[in-house]
């Protein structure tokens, strides 16, 4: 089961072993010499906000496609592709190699590749399950897609882990679709970012000035903008040797009048606030990579330098101005805020900060911790298979007689909330939840709460018949329902009846379940 969360841009991951209740035994030492598979489980997810000052905006933030490489000295360990990422936060599950028992795991995660074009192509550049690590780090574009609401923009981040296959969590991870698997007591970090700048322009005009100020024109100068970036992070010489375009390059401008004004005696603070300012870039523009640069707006640094040309005019009058601009790092956001007289003088202030604010986007897998199996309730757990749970009518609803009672313990994550869930047959059954005698009713969110002690979970007959139409015995399954911390738009069953291939409970074939059946009254 792929499953949903939206980075960012950040992705934390949460490792899994696969011990195998099908076709291996259950074991906690891995030959050398012997491959074993392990399940990583990892999530992505994104603030979103849309402001002014650059922060990103939901677009840059969206995740549409994700792929995750992980490689260990080299040789591919596993690979998985997820393209239905429609919400956030995204959690999904790949398979993971293990070579040894332990051993350097190298994971990337590239998302949203169809943004990134090649040159001459017209598409998007290819990457493949097939792709090797090599041609990952090396890996190009020429061009971003225009469609950023539709393909988002490239993220991408790289992380190396020691994993150990014999490192064991008591949890269980509750997927069914992963029953039988452990967790391994490792957590990953994945913070993605964004292989290329942004740039923000913003002016205003001196408070008390006459006239009529625009921005008629905004050009990134031959000599700094770069045919090509990265999507894994570079060292210097290796950017340095990335050339320049051939001509200028024209970014789109607001036409209408700068309408923001800044008063004398302002702090610097003020003048450094691109919200003190009016926008002047019709759509955003994302410099690639470029490590030369100057350290003064106002003078020619590197020759290499990425330049921004100003155009304006002033009640018609045109003029133009240059500002010389820092070295253009990845995942970093560089705002231009001019303030120009009515002499046509420009005072720039840029600043540089990163992207996301300094912000993570992180996640923490908290799978919820409770008993696996589910109890009969007073019972203890000694190893034993139990006999299948009967129920018989009993039209008094105040009356414990004729139900059959579970124990059921969910101590955490903080928050988790979980709900018990009737199959097959519901309208003829009805489950009630208790704690210390007495009925329990869900929470404002339609659930019930972690706890330190256990609730007990109360399977009710509501008819005398003890057959349907075929003369089969009714039954009902039994389930708990829970909605994962890291995925608020689906919800999960816990495994409740031990691990596929090795249930507790008589009667009953999946490991989410426990069948109860009715019988004539005792």
């Amino acid at each position: 089961m792929r499953k949903i969360r939206k980075i960012f841009c950040g992705i934390v991951t949460a490792a899994y072993c696969s011990l195998l209740t099908f076709g291996c035994a259950k074991e906690n030492t891995v030959a050398p010499n012997e491959l074993r598979n392990a399940t990583v489980q990892l999530s992505v997810g994104s603030r979103v906000v849309n402001e002014a000052d650059g922060t990103p905006a939901n677009a840059e933030s969206a995740v549409h496609t994700l792929r995750v490489y992980a490689f260990v000295g080299s040789r591919l360990a596993g690979h998985c592709f997820v393209d239905d990422v429609v919400t956030v936060p995204h959690s999904f599950y790949m398979d993971l190699t293990f070579y040894a028992m332990k051993q350097n795991v190298v994971f990337y995660a590239v998302a949203n590749e169809a943004a990134m074009i090649t040159a001459g192509s017209g598409g998007p550049a290819r990457l493949t399950e097939n792709t090797t690590e090599e041609q990952l780090n090396n890996f190009t574009f020429t061009q971003l897609s225009s469609n950023v609401a539709g393909v988002g923009l490239p993220m991408c981040c790289k992380v190396e882990q020691s994993l150990d296959f014999t490192s064991l969590s008591p949890e269980v991870p509750s997927d069914p679709d992963h029953a039988g698997h452990q967790l391994l007591n490792s957590k990953i970090e994945l913070a993605l970012q964004r292989p290329m700048g942004k740039l923000g322009v913003f002016a205003a005009r001196r408070q008390g000035d006459a006239g009529v100020l625009r921005i008629t024109g905004l050009k990134m100068l031959e000599s700094g903008t770069r045919t090509l970036n990265y999507l894994m992070p570079q060292n210097v010489e290796t950017l340095k040797k990335v050339t320049g375009i051939a001509g200028d390059f024209s970014l789109d401008v607001v036409s209408d009048p700068v309408n923001k004004e800044l008063a004398e005696g302002i702090t610097e603070t003020e003048r450094m606030n691109p919200a003190n300012y009016s926008p002047v870039l019709a759509s955003p523009f994302y410099p690639f990579e470029n490590p030369w640069g100057s350290d003064v707006w106002s003078s020619k640094g590197d020759e290499f330098g990425n330049v921004l040309q100003i155009d304006y005019s002033i009640d018609g009058a045109a003029r133009s101005g240059l500002v010389y601009l820092p070295k253009i790092v990845r995942n970093n956001y560089y705002t231009v805020c001019c303030l120009i007289n009515n002499e046509g003088k420009i005072t720039v202030e840029y600043t540089v900060a990163d992207w996301d604010t300094k912000e993570k986007y992180e996640l923490e897998f908290d799978y919820p911790t409770y008993d696996n199996p589910v109890l009969p309730f007073g019972g203890t757990d000694s190893g034993q298979v139990f006999d299948k749970p009967t129920v018989w009518y009993n039209n008094d609803e105040t009356s414990k007689d004729g139900s059959y009672s579970f124990s059921f313990k969910i101590t955490g994550p903080k928050g988790q909330t979980w709900m018990p869930t009737l199959f097959d047959s519901p309208g003829n059954f009805e489950v009630t939840v208790w704690q210390n005698g007495k009925k329990v009713e869900p929470e404002k969110d339609g659930g019930y709460g972690v706890s330190p002690e256990a609730y007990e979970l109360r399977v009710r007959a509501l008819s005398p018949e003890v057959s349907d139409g075929d003369g089969k015995p009714k039954s009902v399954g039994l389930g708990i329902s829970y909605v994962p911390k890291w995925n608020p738009t689906e919800s999960s069953l816990l495994l409740i009846n031990g691990l596929t291939g090795a249930l507790r409970w008589g009667g009953s074939k999946y490991a989410e379940t426990i069948v109860v059946e009715q019988v004539d009254r005792q």
